[in-house]
């Protein structure tokens, strides 16, 4: 059985209410899940209570899911809506619109080494929210730029764009930090 079969499994037995398919559900997912919070909450102060009220949606509302599939997906944007609701009033940023992304640059996309792991994790802290996100849902949660799109309301195109300009933010981070590659 692939992991995508298993994860559909796990998501019909919890839609049945099975506690314990719920637990495996959880530990799969708590950790990444707490990471991805962790990101868009800079400061860190609301992660657990966030956390707590995404997992308590996902028990109030995993039996209306509809598509078993979309299950990580449909996780992420509870989670997303929640961490953004909780800092709306704290710290406001404004988002850039579509024609503000309209054109790439040529700039080759930048590539990064193994070894430089935590500097990214730390040169992350830096960025935007909404940069830290979208590099957290792509390369740290491994979601498809079809699966951002819908968990940020966006159009495949702008995630690419998007991405582009945030590993572009991240590369500029690194090399004030620690010298060009």
């Amino acid at each position: 059985m692939s992991a995508e079969d298993a994860l559909q499994t796990l998501v019909r037995r919890c839609q049945c209410g099975d506690a314990t398919a719920f637990e495996e559900l959880f530990r799969q997912f708590q950790p990444r899940l707490r990471y991805y919070v962790r990101r868009l909450d800079a400061g860190g102060d609301h992660t657990d209570d966030t956390l707590q009220e995404v997992w308590t949606k996902v028990v109030r509302g995993i039996a209306s899911l509809k598509d078993r599939r979309a299950f990580a997906a449909w996780l992420y944007t509870i989670a997303r809506n929640e961490a953004y609701g909780r800092a709306k009033a704290k710290d406001p940023f404004v988002e850039l619109t579509e024609e503000h992304l309209e054109s790439l640059t040529g700039d080759p996309e930048p590539v990064f080494r193994d070894e430089d792991a935590a500097r990214i994790h730390q040169a992350l802290e830096t960025l935007s929210p909404a940069q830290r996100e979208i590099l957290t849902l792509c390369f740290l949660e491994d979601l498809s730029h079809q699966e951002i799109a819908g968990i940020l309301g966006l159009h495949a195109g702008t995630v690419k764009s998007r991405l582009h300009y945030a590993k572009q933010a991240l590369r500029q981070q690194l090399e004030r930090d620690y010298g060009p590659p």
